[in-house]
C-alpha cells in the first residue's frame, strides 16, 4: 500500500530524474528508494518513469501524479493535524444518541458540568428508540449513545451505567383502573403483557402513545395505569405513583455504547468520564 514516504520519495526522483542523486538527498539506498517507486506503480497498475540510458523521465500517469502529489501530501499532513489536535485538545462536535426519556434523568447534570469545563466542545443530541441508536453508533451515524438493553456487537464498547425497573404503575387517586397506558413498540412493553396474559390483573381499554414523558403525566392525573420505567419518575413528583401490586417486571440495563476510536479523541476521553459518573444516577 503506498504510504506517504512513497509519495515523497516519488517527487524527488520526479524532480531530479536521477535515482543515486535523489537517494542522496533523501539520505535512502537506491534500492530502498526503487522499491518505493516499484510500491506506487504496482499500486496504480502503470509505469511513472521511462529509464534509458540517457537517464530518466516520466510517463503520462508520471505526469499526472507529479501535479497531484503536492495535494496529496498536504491534505495528509492536514488530516494528521486535525487527528493529533482532536487527541491532545477537547474541541470539535459530539453526536449524542439517547431515548428522550432516559435522557431526561441522565443528560441534564452530566451536559451541564460537561459543557462548562469544555467550552471549545459542541453536542448534538439525537433522540430514538435504543435499538435505532446503537445501529447508529455502528454505523457512525453518532459518536456515542446511552442505550436500554444494547444487543452486543464486536464494533462497540459497552459500559453499564445502572439498571432500571419497568413495571406496572398508577396514581394514588387513579380514576380508571380498567385503562392501560403503553408505548407498543417497546420490548419491555411486549414482555410485561406477555406477562399480564397469565397473571390475575385485567384491562378492558388500552391506551398507546409513543411517549412515556405523556404516559408518565396521563397516570399522574389518574387517566389510568402505565408502564413505565422507574427512572422516568425521578424528573416528576414521584410520591403521585405507586406501583400495581403483583405487577410483572422486567430490569433494564442503561448503558453507555461506543467505538474505542471515539474514545482515542480528547472530547471523546472527557465526555466518557463524564458520563461514567452516572452510576451514581
Amino acid at each position: 500500500m503506498i504510504n506517504q514516504s512513497d509519495l515523497k520519495y516519488f517527487l524527488e526522483v520526479s524532480q531530479t530524474l536521477h535515482l543515486t542523486r535523489a537517494a542522496e538527498r533523501l539520505g535512502l539506498t537506491q534500492p530502498a528508494l526503487s522499491h518505493g517507486l516499484k510500491r506506487i506503480e504496482a499500486e496504480l497498475g502503470t509505469q511513472l518513469f521511462i529509464r534509458s540510458k540517457k537517464g530518466m523521465q516520466l510517463t503520462a500517469s508520471g505526469l499526472r501524479l507529479k501535479q497531484s502529489a503536492h495535494e496529496l501530501i498536504q491534505k495528509w499532513e492536514e488530516i494528521k493535524a486535525v487527528n493529533l489536535a482532536e487527541r491532545d485538545e477537547a474541541k470539535g462536535v459530539i453526536r449524542l444518541g439517547c431515548h428522550s426519556a432516559v435522557a431526561q434523568y441522565t443528560l441534564p447534570k452530566a451536559l451541564s458540568e460537561f459543557l462548562k469545563e469544555n467550552s471549545f466542545v459542541e453536542v448534538q443530541l439525537t433522540h430514538g428508540l435504543s435499538r435505532h441508536m446503537t445501529e447508529q453508533v455502528v454505523s457512525q451515524s453518532l459518536d456515542v449513545a446511552i442505550a436500554v438493553n444494547p444487543i452486543p456487537n464486536p464494533d462497540l464498547i459497552i459500559k453499564e451505567l445502572c439498571k432500571d425497573e419497568v413495571c406496572l404503575w398508577r396514581s394514588k387517586h387513579n380514576r380508571n383502573d380498567d385503562v392501560l397506558i403503553l408505548e407498543p413498540n417497546l420490548l419491555q412493553t411486549q414482555d410485561i403483557l406477555r406477562k399480564l396474559r397469565k397473571s390475575k390483573i385485567h384491562f378492558k381499554r388500552v391506551m398507546e402513545s409513543s411517549s412515556l414523558e405523556v404516559i408518565a403525566s396521563l397516570v399522574a392525573q389518574g387517566v389510568g395505569c402505565g408502564i413505565l420505567p422507574e427512572r422516568v419518575l425521578q424528573t416528576y413528583e414521584k410520591s403521585k405513583y405507586e406501583k400495581v401490586e403483583g405487577s410483572p417486571r422486567f430490569i433494564d440495563s442503561i448503558c453507555l455504547i461506543y467505538k474505542k476510536e471515539f474514545r482515542q479523541t480528547k472530547r471523546g476521553q472527557l465526555f466518557l468520564e463524564q458520563l461514567q459518573s452516572l452510576k451514581s444516577i
